[in-house]
């Protein structure tokens, strides 16, 4: 195989040309700076490129790498870099690069690699994924690599997208970042909480209505489709539409167009749909509440978000990216955590994952007392003294004692808000969270507008 290798150190071309000639494979050696350095490439004839992505001129190895693609020069490319970041991975890949090389690297990672583009391994897509603009998502190499490469596939195409993970993982987040390094970066994102939003409503939220179409249709509504224009519609929590609602969604993913309520207009959505949802919805489908069609039509690219206890690796990382933005936005002056304190955030079971952490350490910045956050700053994580068991029952039975028994009515709905205050904090399913009170879903949310309690 022909191998170009693309680097403004002598030393580096010298010592991967050697290993590569090895193989027995023919090793041509750039610095970057040649002229007509497509035209070059051509001529030899090159099977694979390996490019650094740092070079010692005005243009770096991913300026290059456009300036290829631009030409219509098509080469399977592997980048190498001492600096691994998500926008390396993801700008890189916009334009097919599968393999990045973290410097310092063995020479069986390079030969591994390298073999991949073999005639009998070679299989590369040209348009696998995109650059990212804007580093908003926290992680390590080694955990977040492939969440990176999958959000520039999904920013290089129109199709559907379905982000998948616990609460707290960061789903909308992934989303934004599709929207923004697609070419629809200069219209509107639109985040929408499917849960949020009664069943008997949501066609009239989700394409609008004309004035008078019901009751209470007092003005004419543009819907949420129409609204996002050639943007990105996101639909959140998608696993609790109801069945009628599923098949009206179907309908309008399959033929692109819909109607406001009430109207006669049909209109061709021009946008993107971003979905995401915290339960498995294959379990969904399994128990028939949610359609298989709609699923894959849904599903035509699918990211799975890792929980916070998987990705151990990155809590020092997103600690320390967290009490910037508590400086940032609370005033307050942390310089550092203590070590104890990480290793105690590492070891902790974090059931509200990212956005859990998140929290915490905004509430331990306002803690600390001096520049440096401790563990007993993280008053929130801190184990709570058990119940006794009959002591609700004393309790309620000094306050009837004291105020009467007439009192009971209110004591009841205090209670009963205490209660779905708890459940909506440990359970942001609706449909899961109605099934564990013996009511239905549609009472739980009048329950909880009545309480007026956000979910």
């Amino acid at each position: 195989m022909i191998i170009s290798i693309i680097d403004d150190q002598a030393e580096i071309r010298y010592s991967v040309g050697k290993i590569l000639k090895n193989q027995n494979h023919t090793i041509h050696k750039f610095d970057g700076q040649e002229s007509y350095l497509v035209d070059t490439l051509q001529e030899n004839g090159s099977d694979l490129l390996i490019l650094d992505v740092i070079l010692e001129t005005d243009k770096t190895g991913i300026d290059l790498l456009r300036e290829f693609r631009e030409e219509n020069f098509k080469i399977p490319v592997v980048l190498m870099t001492a600096y691994t970041t998500p926008e390396n991975i993801i700008e890189a890949s916009k334009f097919g690069v599968q393999d990045i090389l973290q410097k310092p690297f063995d020479e069986d990672e390079l030969i591994a690699i390298v073999n991949k583009y073999t005639p009998s391994h070679s299989s590369i897509n040209d348009n696998q994924i995109t650059q990212l603009k804007e580093k908003k998502f926290i992680g390590s190499f080694e955990t977040m690599q492939d969440i990176y490469k999958k959000i520039g596939v999904c920013a290089n195409n129109n199709l559907c997208v379905l982000v998948s993970g616990k609460t707290g993982t960061g789903k909308e987040l992934i989303a934004e970042l599709i929207h923004k390094n697609s070419i629809r970066n200069k219209s509107l994102f639109l985040a929408v909480n499917c849960a949020s939003i009664p069943d008997e409503l949501f066609e009239s939220q989700l394409f609008g209505h004309e004035k008078g179409s019901f009751t209470s249709a007092d003005n004419q509504h543009i819907g949420y489709a129409e609204q996002v224009k050639e943007g990105t519609l996101f639909l959140d929590e998608i696993g609790e539409l109801n069945s009628i609602t599923q098949s009206k969604l179907l309908r309008f993913l399959e033929n692109r167009t819909f109607r406001r309520v009430g109207g006669n207009k049909e209109q061709h959505f021009k946008g993107r749909i971003v979905c995401a949802t915290n339960i498995n919805l294959k379990d969904s489908i399994e128990n028939s509440t949610f359609r298989e069609d709609l699923f894959f039509r849904l599903s035509m690219i699918s990211i799975e978000l890792p929980t916070l206890k998987q990705r151990k690796k990155d809590i020092p990382f997103l600690s320390k990216y967290f009490i910037g933005l508590a400086n940032k936005e609370l005033g307050t002056n942390i310089k550092s955590i203590s070590k104890e304190a990480l290793s105690r955030l590492e070891n902790f079971e974090w059931s509200g994952n990212i956005r859990q952490l998140k929290n915490c350490v905004f509430n331990a910045s306002l803690n600390a007392t001096q520049e440096t956050i401790e563990f007993d700053n993280f008053t929130c994580l801190k184990e709570k003294p058990k119940v006794k068991n009959n002591s609700l029952k004393n309790i309620l039975a000094k306050e009837i004692e004291q105020n009467g028994i007439e009192q009971i009515g209110a004591i009841k709905e205090m209670i009963e808000k205490e209660i779905l205050l708890i459940g909506v904090n440990h359970c942001t399913n609706l449909t899961k969270l109605s099934s564990y009170l013996g009511i239905s879903r549609l009472t739980l949310r009048n329950k909880l507008k009545d309480f007026k309690i956000k979910y």
